[in-house]
């Protein structure tokens, strides 16, 4: 039976099952453990861990007359962060997190069965950083390397489900089991070759089908971990099935697929056409919801895509519009009534072939208008020297 204390409450005895709060770099994190001295317990407090969860069945309870464990609505509650300071935070938990997630899908390579408490510390900390503001950690997360990708694939696919199930006022326990679905939905392809993995040309019709068989080589991965939820399984071995019947493994059709799969169907297709593979460049947020979109009803759900649409936005956090001046901007900002017209920075002439004076715009309170969406490299721009630019205008 598990009890969440408070770190400082912690004594000797106790057995931890979970340590909780920010990311943090401490050497618990990948197993469960009787505390038997004060050196571990300061470790822990140094280590900036918030709060804890104790087995009271295997080890030392809180004593009665101890301060009472703070309510879950009160540790989880985060103070709001500015944009820029969190995407600091975000920075340094996406470069932790993918040594963490390298370790745990290594492991499960060697045939060790799922690492759940580092994975769920993962879940966890994105939790915390989209608490802190909703939108830093999912603009950083899309920074990735190719050579990243199948790690930070996972990690991001995770953070933007647990947004969208936010969005969709799922219980917060649901969320955090979705956040774990994201994180491991694609560990079904730690079983396929390098090669096929990393091929830079197209797949083979043999090679396809070798491919298609990840979702149920997950789904046994996971099965053999034993999850506390299913909902990790439902997700890995689902979320390739499309609502018109035409997905994969079972061809399953939209009244057959939980709102879990349909969640990750997007966010993994979202993440998938942004970031750099080795057969693939990167597309831009607006170029991947507008792929999204046309095949609402026939691939994705409806109200699943609206939801992400409010999460992200129709022109997601980074976007290059080029607006009816004559200038290009970047989208540092949404309106929520007004999706098409988001708050915008001014940065380049298209007439001129020059950079320009960074202005503001509320696209809801000016003349200027958007009248397409463009690729920030053919104007010889990065996403990073975009986010640079916009990250001091982001609210």
């Amino acid at each position: 039976m598990l009890r969440r204390i408070k770190a400082e409450q912690l004594q000797v005895g106790m057995f931890v099952s979970r340590l909780g709060g920010p990311w943090i770099n401490h050497p618990f994190w990948r197993s469960r453990f009787l505390v038997s001295s004060d050196e571990q317990i300061e470790q822990i407090l140094a280590a900036n861990v918030q709060d804890v969860w104790i087995d009271i069945l295997k080890g030392r309870n809180l004593p009665m007359q101890s301060t009472p464990e703070v309510a879950d609505s009160e540790v989880d509650a985060q103070p709001e962060s500015g944009f820029e300071d969190e995407l600091e935070h975000a920075r340094e938990l996406i470069k932790s997190g993918r040594a963490v997630i390298g370790s745990i899908f290594n492991d499960v390579r060697m045939g060790h069965a799922l690492e759940t408490n580092g994975a769920l510390l993962l879940v966890d900390s994105a939790s915390t950083s989209l608490s802190r503001h909703s939108q830093a950690l999912l603009a950083m997360a899309r920074l990735k390397a190719k050579d990243d990708y199948t790690y930070l694939h996972s990690y991001s696919v995770c953070a933007l489900m647990i947004a969208v199930g936010r969005t969709l006022k799922l219980p917060d326990g649901e969320v955090r089991e979705l956040g774990l679905a994201g994180l491991v939905h694609d560990i079904g392809k730690l079983t396929l070759p390098e090669s096929l993995l990393m091929k830079a040309g197209d797949l083979s019709p043999a090679e396809y089908e070798q491919m298609r068989r990840h979702p149920s080589a997950g789904y046994r991965i996971l099965n053999e971990a034993r999850l506390y939820t299913n909902i990790p399984l439902d997700v890995c071995v689902h979320h390739h099935e499309r609502v018109d019947g035409k997905g994969y493994p079972f061809g399953l059709f939209e009244s057959e697929i939980s709102v879990h799969a349909k969640i990750a169907a997007i966010c993994d297709t979202y993440d998938s056409l942004t970031s750099p593979r080795p057969n693939h460049l990167a597309w831009s947020p607006a170029r991947a919801m507008e792929y999204i979109a046309v095949r609402v009803d026939t691939l994705f759900d409806r109200r699943v895509f609206k939801a992400f649409t409010r999460t992200v936005g129709i022109y997601p956090l980074g976007t290059v519009l080029r607006l009816r001046s004559g200038r290009l901007a970047v989208v540092c900002g949404q309106n929520a009534n007004e999706p098409l017209r988001p708050r915008v920075m001014t940065f380049y002439s298209v007439s001129q072939s020059a950079p320009l004076p960074h202005e503001v715009l509320d696209l809801t309170q000016s003349e200027d208008s958007v009248i397409a969406f463009e690729d920030a490299r053919q104007w010889g721009f990065t996403d990073e020297q975009l986010m640079a630019m916009y990250a001091p205008h982001v609210k």
